[in-house]
């Protein structure tokens, strides 16, 4: 029963975490996309940090049915409170667009993207018109799988989000995570000693989420997840150096207390590196068409790896012990090279113009640069890209649509591209 009830939570949870960033990422604005993707992150370390503060909770239980069965209990609650959140929350503007539901989507841009000192809603028009132009065309691309593999832009995209997925758990977080109180308890602490720990831990998981969320937008993904994953290769060569000299001995508290600080380090670290930023690069770097399969292959990355670690983890540690550390710190140094060779930086890039970094401006519509507002005529203006003279201005007659002369001169330059 046990099984077959954590297979449904387990096929809910990775749904979830495949769902939200796409959904966030569609919803917020550029300049502040990794802010509001990232809290993602930092409610995902506030859902452990609660399953942790649980699980110290019923430990001191009388009853010991109630110790297992009481945070269960309260897990059921969650799911519960999202049923009733889903009749509140809007539907992305850029699915309705793909949809074919223009007046929908208009309505929930106008409405999220409303700027208090902007009376012609200049920015929210603007905005809506980029993304209604973008998906005229991605509804005629192909959004299959084999799409994703075979045209050399969407490869790159998909080799690149898959590969920091598995950089980012070969740095053993979920290892740590899921280890935790054995690894307090190989440092010389009993069981009550190592769920403090581990709550302890988890706390700076949330803490480290939200700075990095706040720092995103400021210094960008790329500095951020580099600096993660080598950080985290760092704290992990020290948990390694303590673990080898002074666990088995248990008579050093200096050393066994930097083990522990090292893990705590870490997962400061991970969270402002690779926890947050990873999330916020999933969902940003894929075309709307293929952004749901391509934050998908990257949760299925993240959860299969994962899966080999944990599988090992209990074995590895029984048999080699601290050099089981050495898997995770050999991954993450070279993953830490080639993620500052090949990482691209994403901020403050519209995701309708996310393709020009991988050499995709075919696949452009409109740029967010060209479009204004005229004040005299509180009409959309539009102008030819990379024209800076004011000579190649188009009015758009409605919120919605180009005039036709210019709507048949975009169509005859996509045509034979789409």
């Amino acid at each position: 029963m046990f099984i077959v009830a954590r297979f449904f939570a387990g096929v809910g949870s990775w749904g979830f975490l495949a769902v939200t960033p796409t959904f966030t990422t569609e919803l917020a604005p550029p300049a502040l996309r990794g802010f509001f993707v990232g809290m993602n992150g930092v409610n995902i370390a506030l859902g452990y940090a609660l399953a942790s503060y649980m699980g110290m909770a019923f430990y001191f239980a009388k009853d010991p049915a109630l110790q297992w069965r009481g945070p269960l209990g309260l897990a059921l609650v969650w799911p519960l409170m999202m049923l009733v959140v889903m009749f509140f929350i809007p539907e992305s503007p850029r699915w309705l667009l793909l949809k074919g539901k223009v007046d929908k989507a208009q309505e929930i841009v106008y409405k999220l993207h409303k700027i208090k000192n902007d009376p012609d809603q200049e920015f929210a028009r603007g905005e809506f018109y980029q993304m209604q132009k973008q998906a005229e065309l991605d509804r005629t691309l192909d959004p299959g799988w084999v799409a994703m593999f075979s045209k050399p832009s969407y490869r790159k995209r998909t080799a690149l989000a898959m590969g920091f997925a598995f950089i980012g758990q070969s740095t053993a977080v979920l290892v740590i995570n899921n280890y935790g109180p054995t690894l307090y308890k190989a440092l010389g602490y009993g069981t009550k000693d190592q769920l403090a720990l581990q709550c302890g831990w988890i706390t700076v998981g949330i803490i480290f989420n939200f700075v990095g969320a706040s720092l995103m937008d400021r210094i960008g993904r790329r500095p951020l997840m580099i600096f993660g994953v080598a950080a985290c290769c760092v704290t992990l060569i020290i948990e390694a150096a303590m673990v080898a000299n002074f666990a088995a001995a248990g008579t050093n508290k200096a050393g066994l207390g930097v083990g522990v600080a090292a893990f705590y380090c870490f997962l400061a670290v991970y969270s402002v590196g690779i926890d947050v930023a990873g999330v916020v690069f999933y969902g940003e770097l894929f075309p709307n068409h293929i952004r749901a399969k391509g934050v998908c292959l990257s949760v299925a990355t993240i959860a299969l790896t994962d899966l080999v670690y944990l599988q090992a983890t209990a074995t590895a540690f029984a048999n080699i012990g601290w050099k089981f550390y050495l898997v995770f710190i050999i991954i993450s140094g070279l993953g830490a090279i080639l993620m500052f060779l090949v990482l691209p930086e994403t901020k403050g890039i519209p995701i309708e113009e996310m393709a020009k970094i991988f050499g995709d401006t075919e696949d452009i519509m409109v740029y967010a640069e060209d479009i204004h507002v005229d004040h005299n005529t509180h009409e959309l203006v539009v102008a030819a890209h990379g024209d800076k003279s004011g000579e190649g201005l188009t009015h758009v007659a409605t919120h919605q649509g180009l005039t036709p002369n210019m709507e048949k001169e975009l169509a005859a330059t996509r045509i034979e591209h789409a």
